[in-house]
């Protein structure tokens, strides 16, 4: 990694531990009812894997079910658009009457996530809160997340699920450390 064109964030001690204190808080406000944990692809993925991991290291009786939505919000693009849902929850998961935890890499504007909230709520869901591993620092953001691993500021990042668009397809999506682009 060229570090004129990227500066260190986070490391991967500091992010899993963060992610086991994440899990604590939910274990604690989900603790009589598992929810829908619905990862948002492909950022979510690592952030979604080690939470669950953690989730169930914690607490082996709390069996968390997961599921995918593919949202796509950006393209190949750093410019938000309309969100599109590209691939949505398999069709034998239940929404309707659950909770629902919605996990993103990242907030900033907060389109997708607003997004995929109105989406859930219309198809039934009782509640839907966000968990992102990082929110930016954006004073026009629609929503917030509910749980929040790290502050980032107006930095755009990559690792731990963020990829650098500009750079490539999928670059540096799967660094397990954050990192911050210069330019």
């Amino acid at each position: 990694m060229n570090n004129s064109l990227y500066s260190h964030v986070f490391t991967q001690d500091q992010i899993d531990a963060r992610i086991e204190e994440l899990a604590a808080e939910l274990l604690a406000d989900y603790s009589d009812k598992s929810p829908l944990f619905v990862a948002l692809m492909r950022g979510a993925n690592p952030f979604a894997s080690k939470l669950m991991f953690a989730l169930a290291r914690q607490n082996p009786d709390f069996h968390p079910e997961l599921d995918y939505m593919m949202v796509s919000t950006y393209g190949q693009k750093q410019t938000a658009k309309e969100p599109v849902v590209v691939t949505d929850l398999a069709p034998t998961t239940t929404v309707s009457g659950r909770n629902i935890v919605v996990i993103d890499d990242v907030i900033d504007l907060g389109i997708t996530s607003d997004f995929v909230k109105s989406l859930l709520l219309e198809r039934g869901a009782n509640s839907v809160k966000l968990a992102v591993l990082a929110s930016k620092a954006v004073s026009s953001r629609i929503l917030q997340a509910d749980y929040v691993g790290f502050e980032a500021g107006d930095k755009w990042l990559v690792g731990m699920g963020l990829d650098d668009a500009k750079s490539g397809n999928e670059h540096y999506r799967w660094l397990d450390e954050i990192w911050e682009i210069k330019r």
